[in-house]
């Protein structure tokens, strides 16, 4: 199941969920291929494994082996992204990036430079909302035993364009929204004075 080891430390060690959970708002779960247990509907198999707080969910994609099925991010307010290429992939972004879903809300749109932008200042509420979280980071490469992700903005982004093709629709029919938003750096209203 999923990339057997990595699912596995993380679902049995109680320090690595509280940490996800904490400061990742990543609740693991077992496994569920049931989207009628949800509120969407995929072109093919999705087998949900984690979700947040807000009620979206993290779920493999497709058929074959789970080491190599891309990671969906699929949200409660309907939009969804390829997040990761995989499992172990999108763990990593996650670590580096606790704040990957801003760096796609301000996107422009699905442009990485916007993204790459927004990167420092959403780093800096981090640290300042989570004062902790550097720890966390280290702890977590630690226990779960993984390499850091040396690019973790572009490996995001390159993840939300690879193929295959992903369409997510409501029950009814309607298709989810990409959680690439138009949003820019230079919207945020805090962040304006910091540009040079």
């Amino acid at each position: 199941m999923i990339n057997i080891s990595l699912y596995q430390k993380i679902n049995s060690n109680a320090e690595i969920k509280n940490i996800l959970s904490n400061y990742y708002d990543f609740d693991i779960v077992e496994p569920n291929s049931h989207t009628e247990d949800f509120y969407f509907k995929a072109n093919d198999k999705v087998t949900v494994v984690a979700q947040d707080g807000s009620g979206g969910v993290y779920a493999l994609y497709g058929s074959g082996e789970d080491v190599d099925l891309p990671v969906v991010f699929i949200s409660s307010e309907g939009e969804f992204g390829k997040v990761g290429r995989n499992f172990e992939e999108f763990i990593g972004i996650m670590i580096a990036c606790p704040y990957w879903r801003d760096l796609l809300k301000f996107s422009g749109n699905g442009k990485l430079l916007e993204m790459l932008k927004s990167q420092p200042f959403l780093e800096d509420e981090v640290l300042e909302d989570f004062p902790g979280i550097d720890a966390a980071e280290k702890k977590l490469i630690s226990l779960l035993n993984i390499s850091v992700v040396p690019k973790p903005v572009e490996m995001l982004y390159e993840s939300m364009f690879s193929e295959p093709q992903i369409v997510i629709t409501s029950f009814e029919g309607e298709k989810f929204d990409s959680l690439f938003n138009s949003f820019v750096a230079n919207d945020n209203p805090l962040w304006k004075n910091k540009f040079q």
